[in-house]
């Protein structure tokens, strides 16, 4: 049997994929997967290239469902705004336009002016816990906390965070690569996309009349400039916009959190040197982004006939760049395999490369960074509840615990 036959990336490969990864890399670099009808790319080199060759590789499929939708969901996402273009499935000129706002809204300085909201607000989340002993992190930490500070940068009020979180997490699983357990888990995700559409919907009418200093109000001044009504596919454009920064802006920093605690606290020894040395906290960020990376799949097609990993392939031929592979390969980083929270800085691929470079990594590690050294600060504690099983979320863009339970001594 193939390695292509044999990859199986929403259940046998779910919870560990690695060895298999591993093997691919060394076996077969570059094979076909019927389970996801795409080639799957696994070394870094073949990787960066299809990421920097937006020309050839185009993104257009990047948000493909992972298979035809039911009827039930289809009449349901009915109720909701029809699908447009997102910056994350354009190329080129159009791509750049409509990226430049979310990557003016998540720049450098606004990151630096966010980062004392982050830190109060992880504050904040500790506090609700601290006292406890014990914590289901990813509940009460990891997926609040980027919730909290993405809603607070789009431009949501207080009042709607909660709903935000919620349907827009539920939403998420619309996307390229969940695995549904049944029919009505996918129709009860639907309603929730259609339920987060309009909210930002309230907000894009709410901003048109005024325009505050926000990523929706950006995003109304790029795609639609002037004070006339917007038309209907405007309004569907603009509610495709922020739903490509909203969701991306703390799904899979979420799934970082609860990656790198877990693996921080299973090398106790990396966890105590945290503690000792707190200045290692972007280290940390880096080396646990790299070695657990939430994106396991990303989608590209081809514009014309190319070539990749010594094969040729025709126009229209659809890759899978296995991003999380790409980060442990061997020839790549040395101790590929190794989890060191000392290791020199080094170029990955956690957050993409080139044209399409995902604008929210800054803020990603921001959070993190603060994350790690709060927690190593309060909790030095803190530890691995023995004997948990831990269970991933079925899902190949945003892959992490469904929960991840931690207890400290008081």
């Amino acid at each position: 049997m193939s390695l292509g036959e044999l990859y199986d990336p929403l259940r046998a490969h779910l919870n560990d994929p690695y060895p298999f990864y591993q093997r691919a890399r060394r076996e077969e670099p570059l094979f076909y997967s019927p389970v996801i009808g795409a080639w799957v790319v696994t070394k870094m080199a073949d990787v960066r290239r299809v990421l920097r060759d937006g020309q050839t590789f185009s993104s257009a499929n990047t948000l493909r469902p992972w298979e035809p939708f039911p009827p039930a969901v289809i009449e349901t996402l009915a109720e909701g705004f029809p699908q447009r273009e997102s910056y994350i499935t354009m190329d080129g000129e159009a791509h750049r336009r409509l990226r430049a706002p979310a990557a003016a809204a998540l720049s450098p300085e606004r990151v630096d002016a966010a980062e004392p909201y982050i830190a109060e607000r992880a504050s904040f989340l500790i506090d609700g816990f601290a006292k406890d002993g014990r914590v289901d992190f990813m509940a009460e930490y990891a997926n609040r906390l980027p919730v909290d500070v993405i809603a607070r940068l789009v431009g949501f009020a207080e009042e709607d965070i909660q709903a935000f979180g919620d349907d827009s997490r539920a939403a998420a699983a619309m996307g390229m690569g969940h695995r549904f357990a049944s029919d009505e888990e996918q129709i009860g995700c639907a309603r929730s996309w259609v339920r987060f559409q309009h909210l930002i919907m309230r907000y894009v009418t709410e901003r048109r009349a005024a325009p505050r200093d926000d990523v929706i109000s950006d995003y109304i001044a790029a795609y639609a400039p002037g004070d006339a009504p917007l038309t209907a596919e405007e309004q569907a454009g603009l509610v495709g916009l922020v739903l490509g920064v909203a969701l991306p802006g703390h799904i899979t920093t979420s799934a970082l959190l609860g990656n790198g605690l877990l693996r921080l606290l299973s090398h106790p020894d990396q966890w105590r040197l945290l503690q000792e040395r707190p200045d290692l906290a972007p280290n940390a960020a880096e080396e646990i982004a790299r070695y657990d990376t939430p994106t396991h799949l990303f989608l590209r097609v081809t514009t014309a006939d190319t070539s990749l990993g010594g094969r040729d392939f025709p126009a229209g031929t659809e890759f899978a760049l296995c991003l999380a592979a790409a980060n442990r390969d061997e020839e790549a980083f040395d101790r590929a395999e190794e989890f060191d929270i000392t290791r020199p800085a080094q170029a990955n691929v956690v957050f993409g490369q080139g044209a399409h470079y995902c604008p929210g990594a800054g803020l990603a590690r921001r959070e993190i960074e603060v994350s790690l050294r709060l927690l190593a600060e309060r909790l030095p504690g803190l530890r691995l509840v023995p004997d948990q099983q831990i269970e991933y979320r079925a899902t190949l863009d945003h892959r992490g615990p469904l929960s991840l339970h931690l207890e400290w001594t008081q």
